[in-house]
């Protein structure tokens, strides 16, 4: 997908947002003016880099945000995370490279972070662009989430990623678990929600579900229906809006990325 408005202009290129979706198996990358309006967006397989997309990350943006998935992850509760105890955590994590964990505090979940970026892709963009602010989708998802969580209930997220899903629940406002998994099918996402239901004695009829990264019309959407009466999708805070209507639909599967700059990586 390539899109250019027509109020794109290369002497405003130093107030742009430049926003970078950098999967496994594709690249997004969205140009967001002053009032969140999009003026460039370009999609395309990992794989096969866009020329003009290329020449788009030549120029000189003062402000970049890159949104990378993770390698390991591991939480920790606010109230037992020690630094000094960085050693100890580093053992759940698949890299033993302690310079390449990141901690992220999410104060009110009450819960630390530490986390690893996929390597080859942090390195790809670092080596592009060494000052952006590197995000992950559990920032993106988590550090607003409170809005979407009720005191009473069983609510589960689902955040969709190329070939994976990011599962999140809460039960009676309480966070239970975050966890990144490989999916290849609906069969899969099946197995795993009823697996994590069983696991932390959720109900398989939940009282709603949280959604992000596919819209209205994917196939996962439709499967979760067999899980709740009530899906509710994701948004940012900040609204980005488009000219075109086909890009509107678009950017509902990426929306979050626009909160990257309220989060602290």
């Amino acid at each position: 997908m390539k899109y250019t408005s027509k109020n794109f202009h290369l002497h405003y290129i130093p107030q742009y947002k430049l926003f970078i979706k950098a999967d496994f198996l594709k690249d997004t990358l969205l140009v967001v003016d002053e009032s969140n309006e999009i003026q460039a967006m370009f999609s395309y397989p990992t794989n096969e880099p866009d020329a003009e997309a290329i020449k788009l990350l030549g120029l000189p943006f003062q402000q970049v945000f890159i949104g990378l998935p993770v390698q390991s992850l591991v939480f920790i509760p606010s109230e037992v995370y020690q630094a000094n105890d960085q050693t100890l955590y580093q053992d759940f994590l698949i890299d033993d490279h302690a310079e390449r964990t990141r901690v992220y505090t999410l104060e009110h979940l009450e819960i630390t972070a530490c986390y690893q970026y996929d390597l080859l892709l942090y390195n790809r963009w670092h080596a592009i662009f060494p000052d952006a602010t590197f995000v992950s989708d559990f920032q993106l998802l988590l550090t607003n989430i409170q809005a979407h969580i009720p005191m009473q209930g069983e609510v589960l997220g689902a955040h969709f990623n190329d070939t994976q899903v990011e599962l999140f629940a809460f039960k009676n406002g309480k966070f239970l678990f975050y966890n990144v998994l490989e999916i290849q099918n609906v069969n899969d996402l099946n197995y795993f929600i009823l697996n994590t239901c069983r696991t932390f004695d959720l109900h398989i009829k939940l009282h709603k579900i949280l959604l992000s990264g596919v819209d209205e019309t994917h196939e996962y959407r439709t499967a979760l229906t067999m899980f709740t009466n009530r899906i509710e999708f994701m948004d940012a805070q900040a609204v980005l809006h488009a000219a075109d209507e086909d890009i509107v639909k678009q950017i509902r599967k990426l929306n979050l990325i626009a909160d990257a700059p309220l989060c602290v990586s």
